[in-house]
């Protein structure tokens, strides 16, 4: 399996790197103008090519993609025209958006696969049809008119506000008391909240399937949740961080809501599929035989394998997900990668522009690289021999 891994981190690579430079010659080619037109009424022509020079957007188009990629090579993102560090800007940005993406996404994952699991074992009925309406409808809804209206709902029912309207600077969308002479700044407190919730989340799956080897049980879900809640709390109230925690969530609430009703409609579509074709398969008839309860049989043979599709459509989405939040984050003003990605792209920044594909690029060799660790251990029908994967049997 190890030698399988290589050659799959190795191709990653390269596809990496091919997919980076592609972006690199389309987003400098495409565009009918370079980045100093837009100072065109502010400039003189002698004072744009002064400036162009000083950019190196001068230069021939393979020598700015040579003096590119060497930097990322040594791991400098570079300048951005405007001036400032791309690395750091794009640090800057990242809490914000993996808030929202990684909550959102492990909320949406859970409900969806919850609702598929259950919709597919029941079969035709009332309970499948109404979840695969709602599932259809909110992951077919427009986004902008979906934010609006869980904007209005929680603002109003819950007392929750929308982030600042002023702009979209790190830190801005915070504001009150506690944040005029803060012991943690909002990025540190993001990525503390991160770090526990997503840490925590990893170790009791590890102890739950720990668990299931040496004693053939498993946490009810109920428990994994108290246990998930019990530690990240504990965790915020012995490094002072709850007060700042409770905050930067009840900001962030809205965005991630609206992110979970989104996109839990493909998980949960995806894993009623794959399930009710799962159910048909020999291993369930054979567990059947054996007379096992039908609940093992749903969540432990089942469900199990079921979840491969579903793990493989969700690592392919990702990349889409994560630039999609686009659309989130201006509705909602909320200051993150991917609106700062699209404003580059408008302004035409392309610096920026090829730090935020770097990110998004490198993010999805990861998760693909994890995937086929998942399929290894999720089916034990696959094995790796000699490099290559193959199914058992």
């Amino acid at each position: 399996m190890l030698h399988y891994l290589l050659r799959r981190a190795v191709s990653g690579l390269i596809a990496l790197f091919l997919f980076l430079t592609l972006m690199f010659f389309v987003s400098e080619s495409v565009a009918p103008t370079d980045f100093t037109t837009q100072f065109s009424l502010l400039m003189t022509e002698e004072q744009r090519a002064a400036l162009a020079r000083d950019l190196g957007i001068d230069r021939p188009l393979w020598q700015r993609y040579f003096d590119w990629f060497g930097s990322l090579v040594r791991g400098d993102l570079g300048f951005s025209y405007y001036g400032f560090p791309v690395a750091e800007h794009l640090w800057g940005l990242i809490p914000y958006t993996l808030l929202v993406f990684l909550i959102g996404t492990m909320i949406a994952f859970q409900i969806g696969r919850w609702m598929g699991k259950v919709a597919a074992w029941r079969g035709p009925g009332l309970v499948n049809t109404l979840s695969s309406i709602s599932a259809i409808m909110l992951y077919t809804a427009f986004p902008p008119f979906l934010a609006f209206l869980v904007s209005r709902v929680m603002e109003r029912r819950l007392d929750l506000k929308r982030p600042a309207l002023g702009g979209r600077a790190v830190g801005n969308v915070f504001f009150g008391e506690l944040w005029r002479s803060p012991r943690w700044e909002p990025e540190t407190v993001m990525s503390w909240v991160l770090l526990t919730v997503v840490g925590y989340s990893v170790l009791i799956m590890v102890l739950n399937e720990l668990l299931a080897r040496r004693v053939r049980r498993r946490m009810p879900t109920l428990v994994q949740a108290a246990a998930l809640i019990a530690l990240v709390s504990g965790t915020w109230y012995a490094t002072g961080l709850w007060p700042y925690a409770l905050e930067v969530l009840k900001v962030a609430s809205i965005p991630i809501v609206t992110f979970v009703l989104l996109s839990f409609g493909e998980t949960m579509l995806i894993m009623r599929t794959s399930m009710s074709d799962t159910l048909r398969e020999d291993f369930i008839t054979t567990a059947e035989a054996k007379g096992l309860p039908s609940r093992a049989i749903r969540d432990r043979h089942a469900a199990r394998t079921a979840l491969l599709p579903v793990f493989s459509r969700l690592v392919v989405s990702l990349p889409y997900l994560l630039t999609g939040l686009v659309i989130l984050e201006d509705t909602l003003k909320w200051p993150g990668l991917s609106a700062s990605l699209f404003n580059a792209l408008y302004q035409q920044d392309i610096p920026v522009v090829m730090g935020g594909l770097v990110l998004v690029g490198v993010l999805s060799a990861i998760t693909r690289l994890l995937l086929d660790v998942m399929y290894a251990y999720l089916d034990p029908r696959i094995r790796y021999d000699s490099g290559k994967l193959r199914r058992a049997g």
